[in-house]
């Protein structure tokens, strides 16, 4: 790198905290302040960290790599989430919000019992720390190395000191303000890169026209990678574990000003789902067609980098993947030690504390467990570990109970507490016999062998253990489950904000929009692939 280089990244490093540092000034007294920002922030903070805590080196890397392999399906993860965001916006939002929780299994209590709030909990953080922080840190470590040659311990501990230097002191007010501004630097990166690629391999078109099978999205439903069914199916099982019950993503919505910025901003993060595969997937079918026959694909972005990108603009793309990495662990570690403080230590040991009191664990909390995941990810890189893979297959053994105790939770009303105990307790297990035994050795299964497949499975069959032992165990309540089923009034905003969200603030003009253009861009793809150019 040149010193212009290093001078970008270090001026963008040094700004970056003391943005964190400056917001969270005298605004972190009370545990709604430090864990909920005060419930102060606006759509577009709230649409910008949504994107920016979803995105992390897996992207950069993990990402391009797959398109550099396969092609433009993998884009797939990104459009298939107008489902669970529409999910988000009209069925779960209302609820978390009205409601006032601090996190999702808090909500599991009031619908469920403690239970299903402890056992969700203490999952969610084991998940986190190993897969969303420890995993991520490994993976950025060797991202930065394989670009800039940073010695991968010295790039942890620095990911550590700098995501926890304003996460720690600050709160969710330090991490979503922090996050808006990694999310536009990470968008100017990721630009500046796929506009470079385009220009050097001769424009999109060209791309299209040189490689249509690149730009396929429909695989058969026996792909041992991306069968069509099995990314349909990961909308509502992954996808509604991912987007609508992930305290990393949903507490950003927790903190809004109003009901309609909370709702607003997930629009705004799904117009910037539209964008994400030219920034994340059509790079790795360009650096096909200029550096082919790669050993290992997961080296298409960093040799983008090295082989595109001038000095100066060097140092604006590396603060792209930095944003990617500080704004994924920052959330992370925020909304760790909200779980921790707020479902295990204060319904456990924190009774009649005062409220300054959860502030203080909270901090603390974060520090212990940002220096348990820094441990571990420096012990990971002792060894050889598929992190990517990893990260890509935690959701299918995690996502399918989850989604289907929180999907039954709010939609029937029958749903009852023994059974979403069950569930959660039923499907981990399950879901082993599933990957090691059923998709094995049963016949007419084994050509759908794939973990999307196999997800769905554990799905559907959670789906039904929740309905069995529902209809078996008594009915919940009348009174304590009428304020959580849905409802149709559930899809206009509070009467006091509705008056002044007419016309261009419409959320259901916004999300129709949102809607609209991403059917425009799956029908253009499908029509390309069965009826486009060279296929008669």
């Amino acid at each position: 790198m040149s010193h212009l280089d290093l001078g970008v990244f270090a001026t963008y490093l040094v700004f970056n905290i003391c943005l964190g540092l400056w917001v969270a000034r005298r605004k972190t007294s009370t545990s709604r302040d430090y864990f909920l920002a005060g419930e102060r922030l606006p759509w577009y903070a709230i649409g910008g960290s949504i994107i920016a805590a979803n995105i992390s080196t897996e992207h950069f890397i993990g990402m391009v790599g797959a398109a550099y392999a396969v092609g433009f399906v993998v884009a797939q993860w990104e459009w298939g989430t107008w489902l669970p965001f529409s999910a988000l916006i009209w069925i779960f939002l209302p609820y978390y919000l009205r409601g006032g929780v601090y996190t999702m299994p808090e909500f599991l209590e009031r619908r469920y019992n403690k239970a299903c709030r402890y056992l969700f909990a203490v999952a969610s953080l084991a998940l986190w720390i190993i897969a969303q922080m420890a995993v991520v840190m490994l993976a950025g470590a060797k991202a930065m190395e394989g670009m800039y040659g940073f010695d991968s311990t010295a790039t942890i501990i620095g990911l550590a000191v700098l995501a926890g230097s304003y996460t720690i002191y600050g709160g969710l007010i330090s991490v979503a303000w922090t996050d808006f501004l990694q999310f536009v630097v990470l968008m100017i990166g990721g630009l500046i890169v796929a506009v470079k690629g385009v220009m050097k391999a001769g424009g999109v078109s060209s791309l299209m026209h040189a490689y249509p099978e690149k730009f396929r999205i429909i695989y058969p439903a026996t792909d041992p990678n991306y069968p069509w069914f099995g990314i349909f199916a990961l909308f509502i099982s992954i996808g509604i574990w991912y987007n609508c019950t992930n305290q990393f993503i949903v507490q950003r919505c927790l903190g809004a000003r109003s009901e309609w910025d909370a709702r607003i901003g997930v629009v705004f993060a799904g117009f910037m789902k539209i964008l994400l595969p030219f920034l994340v997937v059509l790079p790795g079918i360009i650096a096909f067609h200029l550096f082919p026959g790669l050993a290992d694909p997961d080296q298409s972005y960093p040799r983008l980098v090295r082989e595109l990108i001038p000095a100066g603009l060097g140092g604006v793309v590396m603060a792209g993947i930095a944003s990617a990495l500080l704004s994924h662990l920052s959330s992370v570690l925020n909304s760790s030690s909200t779980v921790f403080t707020m479902d295990l230590y204060r319904p456990l040991l924190g009774k009649n504390r005062e409220d300054a009191h959860f502030v203080r664990v909270g901090r603390w909390s974060a520090f212990a467990i940002l220096g348990l995941s820094m441990g571990l990810a420096m012990w990971l890189t002792r060894g050889q570990h598929s992190v990517f893979l990893l990260i890509q297959n935690v959701g299918a053994w995690v996502a399918a109970p989850i989604s289907v105790v929180f999907l039954a939770g709010v939609l029937w009303r029958r749903a009852t507490s023994a059974a979403a105990t069950f569930v959660l307790i039923f499907g981990f297990p399950y879901t082993a016999l599933v990957e090691y035994v059923l998709f094995k050795h049963v016949a007419w299964l084994r050509p759908f062998d794939n973990w999307l497949n196999r997800t769905f499975v554990v799905w559907a069959t959670c789906l039904v253990a929740m309905a069995v032992v529902s209809w078996m165990t008594k009915a919940p309540e009348p009174e304590r489950v009428k304020d959580i089923i849905w409802s149709r009034r559930c899809l206009a905003l509070p009467p006091h904000e509705r008056e002044r969200n007419r016309g261009l603030r419409s959320l259901l003009f916004w999300w129709a929009l949102f809607i609209g253009l991403m059917a425009i861009l799956y029908a253009y793809m499908i029509w390309f692939q069965f009826r486009g150019p060279g296929q008669g």
